[in-house]
Formats: structure tokens, C-alpha cells, sequence
């Protein structure tokens, strides 16, 4: 089968996720990414000069789904149980399965979990010798599993850091160094939130979270054990922040309108220091600059050693890199050598 791939937005730099698969037998759109930031552009169109079949949705963060509200109207959106249960009311919705197979406009989707985020998967296209699109992806979490892929000739890789290369183990660390004194960590309640308390309660240090963590905990603990890595279900089941917010050690904050009222009191008393440790948007960016907070990364992303790794496993002989930018072709190419593929224009023919 004939197709074409169209990467709309997310190749050339860190921007939204948007790739238009053309096929003789329908179109697809994997992802619907909106900016991560409010008031930046969205840097892309919905393809308009022939109806879209179909939208696959790798996981639910706002660069990935951020757009959904572009979606005409009866169009099937394809995603997770986990993630759909994020999608907006009068959404055509299809369940996609954490790791299985399905047939879209005549092609085999293969699907498995990518180890970024609860739901996230990335999906291989049974087209010519195998179409891997990772979404975001990660080898280290302790929480969500990574679930092996099947060969793929070209793979659409996920590489956010670049080519940052620190291992997990050290990010760990250098954190665990810093929590001497009453300390907040401002993170996304529905991903680095929950293995942050599994850790913290394995170091047997004082830990809370906010409301907005401890529901996504309660949702966690109904879901079945395929969504996590081995006794991981186990072990977030007997969870429980052990004690009140301002009483903690530490204290992972996920509220979406930011760090709360709460949180700012204790800031504005100079009685915790705060620690980003992901995405900085404006005000996290604000509080650093003027050092009111610190920033330290946990890796939710594969490191460019991850990135070769998986390419290994894919046996992939052209590899793109995702969401990065790209100007220094020399360090990619002796990454990945020859099967570094940078095409001149975002659209590959396929066959």
C-alpha cells in the first residue's frame, strides 16, 4: 500500500503534535497537539482539502490533544480507556487498546505503552516494512511500562531532551540531595506525581500531595495492573500520604490553576523552597529567573542513549527525531549514524 506521511507540526523543533497519514484507503491524523503555553500559536492546520477519516491520540497530554476541539464533528477519535476518559462530551470516541491491534482505513495498527504517561501508547503501521510513531516515550519510569514493539523500517521518534543523556538514577540523586528542608514540587498530577510519591515513600521521607494528586491516586488504584510496570499496583494500592500538606517534608502539588492559595502562603513565609523538575511554563519560568525556585530535572523523556536504544530494537534503517530542534546535524548523525533521516520537507512517501 501507497502512503504518504505529513508531518503537519512536531518535526524541526519542540512543538505540537500533529502527522497526517494518506493512504489510498483513508486518511489518519495521529495527534492533535496544541501549545504548551496559552497565547503561543498552535503552528499548524487541520488538513482541509479532503476529510480526515479518522484521529488517533498516542496519550492525553496538551501537545498531544490540545486541538481536540478541531475535530469536526462525527470524525472517530480513536484513543486509550484511560485517555478517552479525557476527551470532551460529544466526541465520537473508539477505545484503542493498551497493547493490541486494530484495522483503520486498511491498515493494521499495532499499539503498546509507551512508559511516559497513564494510557500513552505508541502505534506501529503495517506499511511497507513498518511505520513506528513512539508519541512521547520513555525507558525509565518505574510507574508506566514500556511495552516492546514489533520491527519497523522507519521510526518517528520522541526527542524532547535532545541530547541530554543523565540517567534517572542521577536525576534521583541530585533531588534527593535537596530535600534537607521543607520542600514543594510543583508536577502533573496524571504523570511524574504518583512515582514521586512511590519513591518518597520507599526513601521513608515525610511526603503529602494536594487534592488534585490524591484523586488521580484513587483513579490509579481502580485501574487493572497492565497499566503499570510489575507491583506497581501493589504498591500504589497501600498508598497514602501519610500526612497534611503544610506538615510534609515534601509536598507534590498538582492543582491545574498552579501552586494554590495554600501553597503561595507558605512560599510568601520563605518556610519551604520549591523545586521544579519538568516543563517550566511562564510563572514556573518567573519564580526560577528571579529565584524564587529552583529547577531540576526528572526525566519523563528518553535520553539519547534511549532513543538509540529503541531504534536498535526496531531495527529501524531511517529514524526522525521528534520535538527537537535539529540544526546541528553533526552530534545527531554520529548518535545515529546513517540512519539519521532528516528530510528537506515534513512529507514522506511511503510504499
Amino acid at each position: 500500500m501507497r502512503a504518504q506521511l505529513s508531518m503537519l507540526s512536531g518535526y524541526g523543533g519542540k512543538a505540537p503534535a500533529a502527522l497526517l497519514l494518506d493512504t489510498e484507503r483513508g486518511r489518519v491524523l495521529l495527534d492533535v497537539g496544541g501549545p504548551l503555553e496559552a497565547g503561543l500559536e498552535r503552528g499548524w492546520l487541520w488538513p482541509g482539502d479532503r476529510p480526515v477519516d479518522a484521529v488517533v491520540i498516542s496519550h492525553d497530554h496538551v501537545d498531544h490533544i490540545g486541538a481536540i476541539d478541531l475535530v469536526p464533528a462525527g470524525t472517530p477519535v480513536y484513543a486509550t480507556a484511560p485517555v478517552g476518559a479525557a476527551l470532551p462530551d460529544g466526541v465520537t470516541y473508539r477505545e484503542l487498546p493498551l497493547n493490541g491491534e486494530i484495522e483503520l482505513a486498511g491498515m493494521r495498527i499495532r499499539t503498546g505503552q509507551a512508559g511516559h504517561s497513564l494510557g500513552g501508547v505508541w502505534l506501529h503501521f503495517d506499511i511497507g516494512g513498518g511505520l513506528f510513531y513512539s508519541g512521547d516515550f520513555s525507558l525509565e519510569s518505574t510507574l508506566f511500562r514500556f511495552d516492546a514493539p514489533p520491527v519497523a523500517e522507519l521510526a518517528l521518534l520522541d526527542a524532547s531532551y535532545g541530547l541530554y543523556d543523565q540517567p534517572q538514577s542521577q536525576c534521583r540523586a541530585g533531588l534527593l540531595e535537596r530535600l534537607n528542608r521543607p520542600t514543594l514540587l510543583p508536577v502533573p498530577a496524571s504523570g511524574r506525581a504518583l512515582e514521586m510519591a512511590l519513591w518518597l515513600e520507599e526513601a521513608g521521607i515525610r511526603w503529602s500531595m494536594d487534592a488534585t494528586c490524591r484523586s488521580q491516586l484513587e483513579r490509579l488504584k481502580t485501574l487493572p495492573q497492565a497499566c503499570f510496570q510489575p507491583g506497581v499496583a501493589g504498591r500504589l494500592a497501600g498508598l497514602g500520604a501519610p500526612v497534611e500538606l503544610e506538615q510534609a517534608q515534601v509536598a507534590l502539588v498538582g492543582s491545574p490553576e498552579g501552586i494554590g492559595p495554600l501553597i503561595e502562603e507558605l512560599m510568601t513565609q520563605g518556610q519551604h523552597q520549591v523545586i521544579y523538575t519538568g516543563y517550566l511554563p511562564p510563572k514556573a519560568r518567573g519564580d526560577v529567573e528571579r529565584g524564587d525556585a529552583d529547577w531540576l530535572r526528572w526525566n519523563v523523556h528518553p535520553r539519547c542513549s534511549d532513543l538509540v536504544r529503541l531504534a536498535d530494537q526496531l531495527k529501524a534503517r531511517r529514524v526522525v527525531p521528534l520535538f527537537t530542534a535539529l540544526e546541528a546535524h553533526e552530534p545527531w548523525r554520529a548518535l545515529l549514524g546513517d540512519r539519521l533521516f532528516m528530510p528537506n520537507t515534513p512529507s514522506i512517501l511511503l510504499s
